[in-house]
């Protein structure tokens, strides 16, 4: 049972709800976090889909926890946090042959603590099969790798682990690199749409058609929509192999397992099954909680790891000013328009499939080993007049197929799958939860994955459902159903168009980790850094408690 009183407390227990118990702990405070569900760790999960023996992350994969400032503060690979760390990242195969294969220019020159180094070899081979395509889309590569190495790596980390309290009135490090003319971006870039960046930097359709896709994976925004300069440099990054792959051993769960072990060690408590019914206020500040079976827990400082729209839910309307609630009401509103923002952007069939063999790619013997692979066929102009969108918010999905896959996990990890079997998670958006029945969206399990096989057999003939032992496809149903703070069904739970990133996210009132009434925080993605594991949006927090509360622990930074 929990005790009646706590220096702090969690509500939720998502994986920034983790991170931020445990920099709580160490300062000192007397920390307790509560969950509603059976387990802890939000989006930072595994389970054993689709078969016994088969280990499913179903929300987060591509995680690189090893970067953030916790995995070194906590001693979290001591706890059990492993990576290892594929030869090859991120890669795109074409139906007529033709591939793009990368190894990280930031190559791991450390396997246990992921240490990376800058290598030219790799770098070099990237520009060469980019040329391929196109030499000026060779020649932009070239100039955005010497970019981010000198300028944009640092900012980019900069601006992930800090907030408007760090920036005040000035820029903040993303928009300082709009001043630089050597190594900084182009104003011009970040006012476009980004099926506007693409063509203005890419000449091929190739690289055109991988630039539009890398984007909807970051971040689910489609190129008929601006990015902002966080996106712009992230999606660069990953679709250059600009930093290493990195697969999390036994499954995203393991970030979760390490943390809780971290923070019980440092002496705090977390209760499953035990559902937070309503923030205690006393004279505009917040005291405590009570749970659902009416019993109370007081504390000097609470915290939501939720939706915005849940966390004032949850003080009250009569805690919230009317211009703050009408701006949460508004993020509810059905969308009248593909483009109207909200919580619809990240919807996706989620996939894992249990195969007899890996995937045999005709186009390079080693294409299956890539962190994260893209397929589909070379249809810029498909992206950008709009009728890729079109087709997934006007009938469920696209007609032409775009998928991105892991297919390394069990060559990296083997406590995936059974021995001589092989797992691979896929991913392809479709459109918002509310439009279609529960009962259409549960069928697509049976539906979803012969046509992912089609697809995949123009670049793998073994991939047929011949090779196929089972699969479970995660919908934006079962998203909904998991976790309350995914309004849309998508796993972004809050769109990051530019309103709603860096000092404006979730929006202008409670943009800097706090709300409404006095000791009442947000640390959930809902805050700026955004959504992915590993983002900054906890370790901020942390740092504006500090500062309310004169904490004297001060986190170790990047």
């Amino acid at each position: 049972m929990p005790d009646k009183k706590y220096d702090a407390v969690i509500v939720g227990g998502g994986h920034h709800a983790n991170i931020l118990a445990c920099y709580l702990a160490k300062a000192g405070l007397k920390t307790a976090m509560f969950e509603r569900w059976h387990e802890m760790g939000g989006g930072a999960c595994g389970e054993e889909l689709p078969l016994p023996g088969y280990i499913m992350n179903t929300c987060a994969q591509w995680t690189r926890f090893y970067t953030h400032p916790a995995y070194t503060e906590f001693s979290l690979r001591d706890y059990g946090l492993v990576y290892a760390f594929p030869e090859y990242n991120e890669a795109w195969a074409f139906p007529d042959g033709r591939y793009i294969l990368g190894k990280a220019i930031y190559a791991v020159t450390d396997k246990l603590t992921g240490k990376a180094k800058f290598s030219s070899e790799n770098a070099q081979d990237l520009v060469n099969q980019i040329a391929q395509f196109s030499k000026h889309d060779a020649g932009v590569a070239e100039d955005i790798i010497e970019r981010y190495r000198n300028r944009w790596k640092t900012a980019f980390a900069k601006f992930r682990f800090s907030g408007p309290d760090d920036w005040g009135d000035g820029k903040d490090p993303l928009e300082e690199l709009l001043d630089d003319p050597k190594y900084g971006i182009d104003p011009k870039l970040i006012d476009m749409t980004i099926g506007e960046q693409a063509v203005a930097l890419w000449e091929s359709p190739e690289m055109q058609t991988f630039y539009m896709r890398c984007h909807m994976t970051s971040h689910g925004l489609y190129p008929s929509e601006k990015c902002g300069i966080m996106w712009y440099i992230h999606v660069l990054a990953l679709m250059l192999s600009m930093e290493p792959g990195a697969v999390a051993v036994g499954g995203t769960h393991s970030i979760t397992h390490a943390l809780l072990k971290a923070f019980e060690d440092l002496g705090g408590e977390f209760f499953v099954l035990h559902e937070v019914e309503k923030i205690l206020v006393e004279n505009g500040t917040a005291k405590g909680i009570r749970l659902k079976d009416g019993s109370e827990i007081k504390a000097d400082i609470v915290i939501s790891d939720l939706s915005i729209n849940l966390a004032l839910d949850m003080l009250g309307k009569e805690h919230v000013p009317d211009d703050i609630w009408m701006k949460a009401q508004k993020l509810l509103e059905k969308p009248v328009h593909m483009n109207d923002t909200g919580y619809e952007r990240t919807s996706i069939f989620w996939g894992a499939l249990a195969m007899m063999e890996p995937p045999a790619f005709t186009c390079h013997k080693d294409m299956h080993l890539a962190a994260r692979l893209y397929f589909g066929e070379e249809a810029a102009e498909y992206f950008l007049s709009g009728q890729y969108q079109r087709e997934i918010w006007e009938t469920g999905t696209s007609s032409k197929v775009y998928l991105a896959v892991a297919s390394a996990d069990h060559a990296y990890d083997p406590s995936r799958c059974p021995p001589g079997r092989y797992t691979q998670m896929i991913e392809e958006f479709v459109w918002p939860w509310r439009n279609w029945p529960e009962l259409k969206w549960l069928s697509m399990n049976k539906i979803v994955p012969a046509r992912w096989l089609k697809e995949w057999a123009r670049y793998a003939p073994n991939m047929t459902m011949e090779n196929l032992i089972e699969a479970y496809v995660g919908t934006p149903d079962h998203i909904l159903n998991r976790n309350p703070c995914a309004h849309g069904g998508g796993w972004g739970a809050l769109d990051v168009t530019p309103e709603r990133c860096g000092r404006l996210r979730p929006f202008v009132g409670v943009h800097n980790y706090r709300l409404p009434a006095k000791n009442y925080y947000l640390c959930s993605h809902a805050a700026h850094s955004a959504h992915g594991i590993g983002r900054g949006s906890s370790y901020n927090c942390y740092r504006a408690i500090a500062k309310d509360l004169n904490l004297k622990y001060t986190p170790r930074g990047i």
